[in-house]
């Protein structure tokens, strides 16, 4: 497992990113890095979390409308 799921200080501008707690905050540091992060940030995230937790994570995100994902 990586040391963090991200290596971009721009993606938490208005948090100080050293001092989280990357268990306790998966949901929300998955939710930055695919909203503000680029290719390799989200790349970086999902080997951190694998891929179960991240689309767990962004289906239950408050950011996407439920309109953009097919019905099912």
């Amino acid at each position: 497992m990586a040391t963090k799921p991200f290596d971009n200080p721009r993606i938490f501008g208005d948090v100080d990113y050293t001092k989280m707690d990357y268990t306790a905050k998966a949901n929300f540091i998955i939710e930055r890095v695919f909203e503000r992060g680029d290719v390799e940030d989200i790349r970086q995230c999902r080997r951190y979390y694998g891929d179960e937790k991240v689309t767990t994570a962004l289906l239950n995100a408050k950011f996407l409308p439920e309109h953009t994902w097919p019905a099912q």
